[in-house]
């Protein structure tokens, strides 16, 4: 007997994730999956590539709700693809309402990183904290502030980019057009090429390796990214106060010595700041998917009340 289900697709640069759960599924923890799997992302026709995937898991089970994982600016309230640098051609494309009129099923469409962040803070590291920083490490730097269940996007939709608050005003040019960003400090490029000046080789990864077998180089780097976001974190418990802080991303990944490391700096340099618990996240790759899955779940027992 097939189950009605939510399906979630996080939709990424080169591929995209699939959750299917079902709808009935309990939200107090993550749900029993019906089925996962990865599929190249259809960058040119990206929206007949989505419908296309929808509809091998309408074979095998009734969809109830569609949500999709957009990383990009997106108008959450419309469904609106604002502007993806990952995937130009849905620049400005209605996608819930194309994909909803083709598969006549609800559609929502999601920024990634509050999916991903609503997933960590309900499924992930941040269960059981009401008010959750979620923070994510690679190329870029961006977080979002959960507070029970839902992003705090601020007035203009643009809040949680720490990865652009000033750490040394007179340090490099940063993409945002000011100087000395902690993304230029600790973005994934910003410390592979300081890897790469005092002498290894490679990026993040190897820079990591080198790092906890001690290579004295790689400490020096890693120990100067960890003191920026060190900083970094010292002004979101200033300003933002959270309850928990969970840090995501691939320079987080294990053996976690990057966030252990600025965690151990926070809690030395802090005075009058409250520090909350600082942990790796849990959901991986995985979260945007989850998230995407979890306000399925969330908007269909909304509909299912009303009706």
């Amino acid at each position: 007997m097939s189950i009605p289900a939510v399906l979630g697709l996080d939709v990424g640069g080169s591929s995209v994730k699939l959750l299917l759960a079902a709808a009935d599924a309990s939200l107090s923890s993550a749900p029993e999956i019906l089925s996962r799997r990865r599929i190249p992302t259809p960058l040119s026709g990206p929206v007949d590539g989505l419908v296309e995937i929808a509809e091998s898991v309408l074979q095998e089970h009734p969809l109830v709700r569609l949500v999709v994982s957009v990383p990009g600016i997106v108008d959450e309230a419309r469904g609106v693809v604002v502007r993806s640098a990952n995937i130009p051609a849905l620049d400005g494309c209605p996608l819930a309402e194309r994909l909803s009129s083709r598969l006549d099923v609800p559609v929502s469409v999601i920024n990634d990183g509050h999916a991903a962040a609503v997933a960590e803070a309900a499924w992930g590291a941040g269960a059981g904290s009401a008010d959750c920083f979620v923070l994510a490490l690679g190329t870029g730097i961006a977080g979002a502030h959960v507070v029970n269940g839902a992003v705090v996007p601020g007035a203009h939709g643009f809040a949680g980019e720490l990865g652009h608050i000033t750490i040394d005003p007179a340090g490099a040019a940063c993409s945002c057009g000011r100087r000395g960003c902690l993304e230029t400090i600790i973005g994934a490029q910003a410390l592979s090429a300081a890897w790469n000046a005092a002498g290894g080789s490679g990026g993040p990864e190897t820079l990591l390796h080198a790092y906890a077998s001690g290579d004295a180089r790689a400490v020096a780097v890693v120990q100067r990214g960890a003191s920026a976001l060190a900083e970094g974190l010292l002004t979101l418990c200033a300003l933002v106060d959270p309850g928990r802080i969970v840090i995501g991303g691939g320079l987080a990944r294990e053996p976690h010595d990057l966030v252990r490391l600025a965690d151990r700096y926070v809690r030395e340099r802090a005075t009058f700041h409250r520090v909350p618990p600082i942990m790796p996240a849990t959901l991986r790759e995985w979260a945007g998917a989850n998230g995407a899955v979890l306000f399925g779940l969330r908007r269909e027992r909304l509909a299912a009340s009303v009706r």
